[in-house]
């Protein structure tokens, strides 16, 4: 792995701080280095915070189930995990060299494991795979799920999170996914 610019650095450690916003209940330190890094405008508890991740994505109850392969299906029609979709988010991890252990708990397509992946290719310098993997999978239902979060979440956290990270996400394309 080559050294990264502080630029990829920065990239990197975005992509991992988001994924852990949807990985998991968010502890105290994260809400804190988010609303202090983004100057966020809440005064949510981190108890209300908690109730809205799992009021959000906590499957199977969760209102937004953060995977790729659910996220354009209504309820009765989600065709499951592990359908077509999350097969091509695994060959996308395979191509760029990385196997995801059945440990880790998630999914490949769910937006944790994707936003990790992210981070992954960054550090590893995979700029083709970085560019592709944002078109074909992130930008395709992230931004739209994102818009969804901020209708349904009742913490101001979590409208937040969904704003920056959708600009993240498109931002980041803009300026890296051209090159």
């Amino acid at each position: 792995m080559d050294h990264l610019d502080d630029r990829e650095a920065e990239r990197t450690e975005l992509y991992r701080l988001f994924a852990s916003l949807f990985m998991q209940e968010p502890a105290m330190e994260t809400i804190l280095t988010m609303k202090e890094m983004f100057r966020m405008e809440c005064d949510d508890t981190p108890d209300e915070v908690a109730e809205d991740f799992r009021h959000l994505f906590l499957a199977p109850q969760g209102e937004l189930p953060s995977y790729e392969s659910l996220y354009n299906y209504p309820l009765k029609e989600r065709p499951g995990l592990w359908g077509r979709v999350t097969e091509e988010v695994q060959n996308s991890y395979r191509a760029a060299g990385l196997v995801i252990d059945a440990e880790i708990g998630l999914a490949p397509d769910h937006l944790s494991a994707e936003l990790l992946f992210m981070s992954y290719l960054i550090e590893h310098g995979l700029s083709g795979h970085q560019k592709d993997f944002l078109e074909t999978h992130i930008l395709t239902w992230v931004p739209e799920y994102c818009d969804e979060i901020r209708k349904r979440a009742h913490t101001t956290f979590y409208r937040e999170v969904a704003d920056l990270l959708k600009e993240f996400v498109t931002s980041d394309y803009e300026e890296f996914g051209h090159e």
